[in-house]
């Protein structure tokens, strides 16, 4: 049993032995085929070279090279062919295949069943590069008339559910010759069948695709710019702004590949804000004290956006992608958003009726006369709707000729406001069409302080004028000044002016007694009449003078033009005693007495004469008397 038993075990081991040396043989038999032969699933620059020779490989080669074409396969259109021949294609065997089959391990040619070996060699074939070339150049694909030029990735229309997205690039079918030639040639020394140019990268790219980063960030920038939603609180008012208008300020820097916001859009938009809702400047309504509602024009308070500052934070806003409820910047503010922009806190200045009230949370504070700039000179007080600048206590107010100093200074327009008029005794009425101030709003010293001691720098001034509501002062004293200026237009009183000066007194007296008392000329008036009263009177006399010396002139009037002789020196001396019986009032009446003295010197003269002849006479009579008595001795 035991001698049998280990038989077997020799047995089996003999078969082992055997087996095993006949797999080595087999193993070494196929390991020197392999010496000559490369190995299983090898290829070498695309032909297949599984246990073939080199001289096998070469034959193959030689066999492909002669039958060879590469069909070139471009983006668009049919492939397109070259032949082989047509570049003089030839095989080059150089030694480069005994070189790799040495290389080859032949002991392992059992691992070829598992791997796949690929040999690329740069020698196996040889052709003209220019004809190669040249015959591309023949191509259909490479006509320019035909090629389509890549467009880059870019940015897609604003939508209001996607915002803004990327479009995809689009190649193009522009050739990019030196690495077409490039594949071109490789693959003719690889003996490639075909070649695929978009996939080889032969055409020329889109500069920027939808996977680059600038093109993504911009994107990006563009979704949150539009992204932004501003709500403006304009009080019982909001103005929306969105993408929907956003987008169109949005624009790209082609060169930069950036976005751009456009800063003159924004600075449109915020003027269309400024010109919707600003209220500076812009015409008030107002339901007066006096029940009518009243227009007020001018002047500059309410709202006023700064378009300047709004528009650099807006874009800041935008760029930020914010989304908020803001009000805009402001360079002046008013009380309200609601209504009116003065809400109920405001000083009423009518200037026809010269008086003011002031409303503080809608109650009455304060009412008072005053008294306005001087309109004859010129200096009105300014119209307007105004916020007062400030309060000041204690100002000496200067100006051309004049330093006033007042207790309360409150000013709303340039130099104009309102003060303390301790140096007046009146207000209202119309002291301010002659006698108003330089512009400002006098008031009692008690009412200023009211005003002063209530109101806050910002308050809404409102001034304005009112046909039918001035004061009974003011018509009294309207109706007044009618009558001072009749009584000052008088002038120096001659009779002539008694019906001026009549007329004057039946004004004077149709007035009540409240105007009157405005009548600051009276005295004037009296010293008129007086005067009147006391040149008819003079006149009276004048004329009683004039009657009583008539007679005189008359019989003077007589002796004019006629020779004056003794004869009539009765009648000189009559007229003479006549003229002796007048007044003194009479005899200034008397414009012909130099007739009469010249008659009375005539009468003298011829008297005289009268004289000197009887002398002459009596003389020659005594002479005579005297020869002849002498001739009788």
């Amino acid at each position: 049993m035991s001698t049998k038993k280990l038989s077997k075990k020799k047995q089996v081991w003999l078969i082992l032995g055997l087996a095993l040396l006949a797999l080595a043989t087999v193993y070494l038999g196929i390991a020197v085929y392999f010496s000559s032969h490369f190995f299983f699933q090898t290829t070498i620059n695309g032909v297949d070279a599984s246990g073939k020779s080199v001289q096998s490989v070469e034959k193959l080669i030689t066999a492909e090279i002669n039958q060879y074409q590469i069909s070139i396969e471009p983006r668009e259109g049919e492939a397109e062919q070259i032949e082989g021949m047509a570049v003089d294609l030839k095989p080059v065997f150089d030694g480069t295949l005994e070189v790799e089959l040495r290389k080859q391990n032949q002991f392992l040619w059992p691992a070829a069943f598992f791997q796949e070996s690929v040999i690329e060699v740069e020698t196996m074939v040889d052709y003209d590069k220019e004809k190669l070339r040249e015959e591309a150049k023949k191509l259909d694909l490479m006509d320019e008339a035909q090629m389509r030029k890549a467009e880059n990735a870019m940015i897609s229309k604003y939508s209001k559910k996607k915002g803004y997205t990327i479009i995809p690039e689009e190649e193009g079918t522009v050739v990019e010759e030196k690495k077409f030639f490039e594949v071109l040639e490789d693959s003719v020394t690889n003996l490639k069948g075909s070649m695929s140019m978009a996939e080889e990268d032969c055409y020329v790219k889109p500069e920027f695709t939808q996977d680059s980063k600038e093109i993504i960030k911009l994107a990006e920038t563009m979704n949150k710019y539009v992204g932004a939603v501003i709500t403006y609180d304009f009080g019982d008012q909001q103005e929306v702004l969105d993408g929907k208008a956003i987008s169109k300020w949005v624009s790209v820097d082609e060169e930069k590949h950036k976005a751009q916001l456009s800063q003159e859009k924004i600075a449109e938009y915020v003027a269309y804000l400024a010109d919707t809702y600003n209220t500076a400047g812009k015409s008030k309504s107002l339901k007066s004290s006096y029940g009518a509602n009243v227009t007020v024009s001018g002047g500059d308070y309410g709202w006023k956006i700064d378009q300047e500052k709004e528009a650099e934070a807006l874009a800041k806003n935008i760029k930020k992608g914010e989304k908020i409820t803001k009000e805009p910047e402001y360079s002046q503010t008013a009380n309200s958003r609601s209504g009116n922009d003065y809400g109920n806190t405001y000083v009423e200045v009518n200037l026809t009726a010269q008086h003011l009230y002031y409303y503080k949370d809608g109650n009455l504070v304060l009412e008072t006369d005053f008294v306005s700039g001087n309109d004859s000179k010129g200096w009105s007080t300014p119209v307007g709707a105004y916020g007062l600048y400030y309060k000041q206590l204690d100002k000496t107010l200067r100006g051309e000729g004049y330093a006033t100093p007042v207790d309360f200074w409150m000013p709303f327009n340039g130099g104009v406001g309102f003060h303390d008029a301790n140096w007046r005794r009146d207000f209202g009425g119309n002291y301010y069409k002659r006698g108003g101030s330089h512009g400002c709003v006098n008031m009692p010293h008690s009412a200023a302080k009211t005003l002063y001691d209530n109101i806050e720098a910002g308050c809404a001034v409102l001034v304005y004028q009112l046909s039918g509501t001035e004061s009974a002062k003011a018509k009294a004293q309207d109706a007044a000044a009618a009558v001072v200026q009749l009584i000052g237009s008088l002038g120096d009183v001659t009779l002539e002016s008694k019906g001026a000066v009549e007329h004057a007194r039946s004004q004077y007296n149709a007035l009540d007694g409240t105007a009157r008392g405005y009548v600051s000329n009276y005295g004037q008036l009296e010293a008129a009449e007086a005067r009147i009263g006391q040149l008819e009177a003079e006149a009276a006399a004048d004329q009683q003078a004039q009657a009583e010396a008539q007679p005189v002139i008359d019989a003077i009037n007589q002796l004019a033009g006629q020779e004056i002789t003794l004869g009539m020196k009765g009648t000189v001396t009559n007229i003479r005693n006549m003229y002796n019986g007048l007044s003194e009032a009479a005899r200034g009446k008397v414009t012909n007495y130099n007739v009469l003295t010249d008659a009375e010197q005539r009468i003298a003269q011829l008297e005289e004469e009268e004289k000197a002849n009887k002398e002459n006479k009596e003389q020659e009579d005594k002479d005579k008397e005297g020869q002849e008595q002498e001739g009788q001795l």
